[in-house]
């Protein structure tokens, strides 16, 4: 204990005091008409069992600032953690991530992510905990793994882990990516049944799709050179699955350029394989029109496997055996009172009116209509029309700025491409007509010929390539009949594929969230390492946005993403403090605002702010050198 002896001299004596035995004390008196306050240095004592006190010495008179002064030496006598300093003393070296990291991390825990890792041998830094890093890197400040170390000692992790930030390093971490990569199978399983175990209802329909990204380099087996979503690049193949909260339990990275409707096959055998597959005949699967076909159809319902999709748009007709243009002429502006003509159909919510079809064997069709959707599919086409009018004026432009004379057919060619291309030729199309142009050439007049296109649309036939809008058809074999009636009804069968955008927000979230793209890493086993760790982010990140859906704040009520929610915590750090009167450096933490404690609470991690952190840090302040 820090003891600090004042001496003083009194009455001519020498006198040894030990402050730290002494409190403030005071008493009143009144001398004409107004009460003053007289203060002095007592020492407690035990006398005939009752508490006294034993004045040593008399201060007098004292302000409010001299009380206050007296009253914070005696507190810093009395505790050794406490000492005198100034403002100009006091320095903040470093600041380190915490609460943002501390979110992240917890919610790992949770999930109990570490069990998958345990067989790992031993090691100075564990399977887990490598896998741990890099995922909590990418909920954060993704990262390339060559600069994921630099990040780790900018954290608090060092702490929270018991882990010197000497021996996290870009070998590490690529030497164990393939070993993070060969604990997938069993990370997929574990996420199965816990899923099942939180939340049964969930996994009732399971949403599966694929969606490429982009690559860079030229070594890695799996990336081709194609036409993707993004256009034609190098490219890989992210498969996923997610459950009705668009929590993902399994994923595979497959060679780019593999079609969607190649792989239902491949997605059977790999259920099969790596879980209990008849845990699956109790489930739904739902997908993407572009993977139905019949023979994937029958494959699934070979194996029992229950499925809702959709077909594609210009098999309506032929399945229906509906001819639309029979239907009623229906307006965009007067869509909304049009409704009750359409033949048949039911009103399941505002935006879906069904109609049962019929059954083929064991597939049940439903007739659907969306009228928004409706809306949509007819403003996009008058809008391709008008993109298509700017097109040719400005294409005119350029043909009268020729320098040379044109030929009518690789000139109508130029049109023809632009129109197949943006899906129109079927009822719009250019006539040319010819265009004489003077111009000058080495100082010679002559006429050039050019040409000019006028825009023709075939209303009619305009109309008819419309009959279909807002109309869909959806196919399943929920088909299973109980009293004249379907034991899955006609809203229960269309909600689930009306829901299927769960799973496009899940690779929406990965892609511009997660920074799954562009990929570094070449080897096969590191890029699909790289994956895994992505879709562990993506789940950690899920459920914090749920949590935030669930639990509504009133002071941070606007944050609702998890992006959002890391941003306004990584504004509490572990800071790194130096005292240089007293030549000290300690470790506390950033005052947390009330937003941020309010928003551990809705995220279910109220004990977040404490000492703990502090404490570790204190004790091992090597870290922090």
């Amino acid at each position: 204990m820090v003891l600090t002896i004042i001496k003083i001299n009194k009455l001519r004596r020498r006198m040894t005091i030990d402050l730290s035995q002494l409190h403030l004390d005071w008493g009143s008196s009144r001398y004409k008409g107004k009460v003053y306050r007289s203060y002095s240095l007592a020492r407690p004592l035990w006398v005939d069992g009752k508490n006294k006190k034993e004045t040593v010495i008399k201060l007098g008179k004292l302000s409010d600032t001299q009380v206050m002064q007296w009253r914070n030496l005696l507190k810093a006598i009395k505790n050794p953690e406490c000492f005198l300093t100034s403002f100009e003393d006091i320095c903040v070296e470093k600041h380190y991530a915490y609460l943002d990291t501390a979110i992240a991390n917890a919610i790992w825990d949770e999930w109990g992510l570490d069990v998958v890792f345990q067989n790992d041998g031993k090691r100075l830094v564990s399977i887990a905990t490598v896998a741990r890093i890099l995922t909590i890197n990418r909920c954060i400040d993704p990262a390339a793994k060559s600069k994921t170390p630099e990040w780790f000692r900018q954290t608090a992790l060092p702490w929270m882990l018991d882990i010197n930030p000497s021996e996290i390093n870009p070998s590490r971490i690529f030497r164990e990516l393939s070993v993070i990569e060969s604990h997938k199978d069993s990370i997929c399983n574990y996420l199965f049944k816990q899923l099942n175990r939180f939340d049964s209802t969930s996994m009732k329909s399971l949403f599966y799709d694929l969606s490429s990204t982009s690559f860079e380099g030229t070594k890695c087996k799996l990336m081709k050179w194609g036409h993707c979503k993004g256009g034609y690049e190098n490219h890989i193949v992210l498969a996923l699955i997610v459950n009705q909260n668009g929590l993902p339990f399994y994923w595979e990275v497959l060679p780019g350029c593999t079609a969607d409707s190649t792989t239902i096959n491949w997605l059977l055998d790999s259920l099969k394989n790596k879980f209990d597959f008849k845990e699956f005949k109790h489930i739904t699967f739902v997908f993407d029109r572009g993977m139905v076909s019949d023979d994937n159809l029958s494959l699934l319902e070979a194996d029992g496997i229950k499925y809702i999709s959709a077909m594609d748009k210009n098999q309506i007709e032929n399945i229906t055996e509906i001819d639309f243009t029979t239907f009623p002429d229906l307006d965009p502006k007067e869509i909304d009172k049009q409704l009750d003509k359409l033949p048949e159909f039911k009103k399941i919510n505002e935006n879906t009116y069904s109609r049962e079809i019929k059954v083929d064997g064991k597939r049940r069709y439903i007739l659907c209509f969306n009228p928004q959707l409706f809306k949509d599919q007819q403003k996009a086409r008058q809008q391709a029309v008008a993109n298509f009018r700017t097109f040719v004026t400005n294409l005119n432009l350029e043909l009268l700025g020729a320098k040379k004379s044109r030929q009518r057919k690789p000139t109508y060619a130029k049109f023809k491409k632009r129109l197949e291309k943006i899906k129109l030729s079927g009822f719009v199309d250019v006539t040319l007509s010819i265009k004489h142009v003077d111009r000058q050439e080495s100082g010679h007049k002559h006429k050039i010929r050019t040409y000019q296109a006028t825009v023709v649309v075939d209303d009619t036939k305009m109309h008819l390539a419309g009959k279909r809008d807002g109309f869909w058809l959806l196919v399943t074999n929920h088909s299973e009949k109980e009293d004249d009636e379907f034991k899955l009804k006609t809203e229960e069968a269309i909600t689930p594929y009306r829901e299927k955008e769960i799973i496009e927000q899940a690779f929406k979230n990965i892609k511009s969230f997660v920074m799954i793209e562009p990929v570094f890493v070449w080897t096969v086993y590191h890029v699909k390492a790289h994956y895994t760790v992505c879709v562990l982010t993506y789940l950690i990140n899920r459920t914090l946005t749920m949590r935030l859906h669930e639990n509504k704040g009133d002071i941070s009520k606007e944050i609702v993403t998890h992006q959002k929610l890391f941003k306004e915590s990584s504004k509490c750090m572990l800071d790194y403090i130096e005292v240089k009167n007293i030549q000290q450096k300690k470790f506390n933490l950033t005052k947390a605002t009330a937003k941020q404690k309010e928003l551990l609470q809705r995220v279910g991690l109220p004990g977040l702010i404490n000492r703990k952190i502090v404490d570790k840090a204190n004790k091992n302040l090597i870290y922090a050198e």
